[in-house]
């Protein structure tokens, strides 16, 4: 299967490849094409998922979240197409879906308030979030997520 940016996918093989080349990252080329774009299509998935982008589509039946229509971000900046943020927070995504799992199975989240292994201990709080964090995936992606305070604007 070929993956193809824009309709499976944000980052396609060539522009991942190019991506990780330049930052000289050698275990993205050591995978199979197979395995790559298997992990591409699963990045996608995860940021689709995962984050409430600004704007609306700008096709209600594009299978994408990316090209928007009023995707203003907190600079002012309009943008077209898929950003290119959007497209290394796939490839980055991508990278370490080869590894692991982008979003196991929780069996109970929490913040960590206790747990004994050995002479090791954790405890979790009740009331913490459950799910992986990818704090460099957020900060690509500043400016273009709504948060609390982001409202979809549509012109007319």
């Amino acid at each position: 299967m070929t993956v193809t940016a824009g309709t499976d996918v944000y980052a396609d093989m060539a522009e991942a490849d190019a991506y990780f080349a330049a930052r000289n990252i050698g275990n993205w080329a050591d995978a199979s094409t197979a395995e790559r774009e298997a992990a591409l299509l699963r990045a996608t998935t995860y940021l689709d998922g995962r984050y409430s982008w600004i704007g609306v589509r700008a096709d209600g039946e594009q299978p994408l979240g990316w090209p928007r229509l009023d995707a203003v971000d907190a600079e002012g900046r309009f943008h077209r197409g898929v950003p290119l943020s959007v497209r290394h927070a796939c490839a980055e995504l991508a990278l370490i879906a080869l590894s692991q799992d982008l979003a196991p199975l929780a069996e109970r989240g929490g913040r960590i308030l206790s747990e004994r292994v050995g002479s090791v201990e954790l405890r979790y709080a009740d009331d913490a979030p459950v799910g992986r964090a990818y704090p460099y995936i957020d900060l690509l992606l500043t400016g273009l997520v709504r948060t609390s305070a982001t409202a979809a604007v549509r012109r007319t």
